[in-house]
């Protein structure tokens, strides 16, 4: 078994490699790519038709966003940013395993640097020359960007609910509080809602938190601590916020909305399936 996983992790290396200088090399002939000036200039989102201009007073410096949120972003959705190039091949051998075993699409694998690529730059067209796109570019961010400034960007223009885009509003939304105010058990739930914002916002407008947004939290947070991004205090203080905060949950599985929306089995094994992509980073 171990060395099927070795020759899949060496043949997935390898092609990768191979579809990224074929597709380098044509994406600069049909210029596609970026320049520097573009990468650092304002932001504006095809996906979502969302601008921000550095200095602007809806955009957020790095320095002005609570370090709570960052680590628990880190950590839910790229457990290695500080340490990669633009791209976790470790995880994506894991995703790619992970989804022909269960034979749906049920774990992703693309960085914050990749998502930050697909937000600025590209569209939702699913084809292999907008994959090829957003690998080129995803290498040219990590090459002109720090990591906090990859980081900077992504958190001013990440969805956070319907018609809701960046850290600021979200903030503000949520919380009635600025992004340098957010707490651990704030942090964790903006952090929840990344991977499908519209679906798991739904325990903020019920004024409920579904056992599935519960479950998730405590997760997070446990990780948090297990991983020495927060104290005991902190810890002890979010697990006692989380278990009265917006009321309580619903009397059952079946209840909760989010179960329902995104399409999967029951509450236990999706809390599994989540907590397989929360591992330790380190920041630089």
């Amino acid at each position: 078994m171990k060395v099927v996983g070795r020759t899949l992790k060496m043949l997935f290396l390898i092609a990768g490699c191979v579809a990224l200088l074929f597709l380098f090399v044509a994406s600069v002939f049909l210029g596609q790519i970026p320049s520097d000036k573009e990468i650092r200039s304002c932001l504006t989102t095809k996906l979502y038709q969302v601008k921000l201009c550095p200095g602007s007073s809806s955009y957020v410096k790095y320095s002005q966003i609570s370090q709570y949120l960052v680590k628990a972003v880190v950590l839910t959705e790229d457990s290695s940013f500080w340490q990669h190039n633009g791209f976790d091949f470790g995880e994506l051998q894991k995703s790619l395993e992970t989804n022909l075993k269960k034979g749906r699409y049920a774990r992703g694998g693309s960085t914050i640097t990749q998502q930050l690529a697909k937000n600025l730059f590209l569209t939702k067209e699913k084809t292999m020359t907008r994959k090829g796109l957003e690998a080129v570019i995803t290498l040219r961010l990590e090459r002109v960007l720090t990591k906090k400034e990859i980081l900077e960007r992504y958190l001013n223009v990440v969805q956070f609910g319907k018609d809701l885009y960046g850290v600021k509003a979200a903030a503000q939304f949520y919380f009635q509080k600025s992004p340098s105010q957010l707490d651990v058990v704030e942090s964790a739930f903006l952090a929840f809602l990344l991977p499908s914002p519209e679906n798991y916002s739904k325990s903020f407008f019920r004024k409920q938190l579904t056992p599935f947004a519960r479950a998730r939290l405590n997760q997070i947070v446990e990780r948090l601590y297990e991983y020495e991004r927060i104290n005991g205090d902190e810890y002890e203080t979010a697990r006692a916020k989380i278990a009265h905060l917006w009321g309580p949950p619903p009397a059952t599985i079946e209840e909760d909305p989010a179960v329902e929306a995104i399409d999967e089995e029951r509450i236990e094994q999706q809390i599994q399936e989540f907590g397989e992509e929360l591992e330790p980073t380190t920041e630089n």
